[in-house]
């Protein structure tokens, strides 16, 4: 490392991490990409270096993927809670049979009963 100052080195492992020192907008965020690779099962993987993200209030804010993922998980999960309540209407609880659980129940109840009529 002799020669080398510190500020020649990445301290990341993926040079699309980096965060730029000089204030960049949110355009030019926008089309920076972290991973540009194809994978192991041949699928191409890009994943971009910044989110842009459009708040109900109208601000626009671009996360980073890293250092702002707890911001971009919150993002999603307002989007998901968001969805679900314009799925569903209000004061709608979905209820599913589940018919192999049903059949299950009363194969069991049946063998019991029979049991217990055999004992008794």
């Amino acid at each position: 490392m002799v020669g080398y100052a510190v500020r020649d080195f990445h301290l990341t492992v993926n040079p699309g991490d980096i965060i730029a020192k000089e204030p960049q907008t949110i355009e030019e965020k926008a089309k920076q990409i972290a991973v540009d690779v194809p994978d192991i099962t041949g699928d191409h993987i890009k994943v971009p270096t910044y989110f842009i993200v459009n708040y109900p209030n109208g601000e626009t804010k671009a996360l980073h993927h890293v250092r702002d993922a707890k911001q971009i998980s919150d993002v999603i999960r307002m989007m998901r809670l968001e969805e679900e309540s314009l799925t569903q209407p209000a004061g709608h609880i979905k209820h599913e049979l589940n018919l192999a659980g049903l059949i299950f129940i009363l194969a069991f109840c049946l063998m019991s009963a029979t049991i217990l009529i055999g004992i008794f």
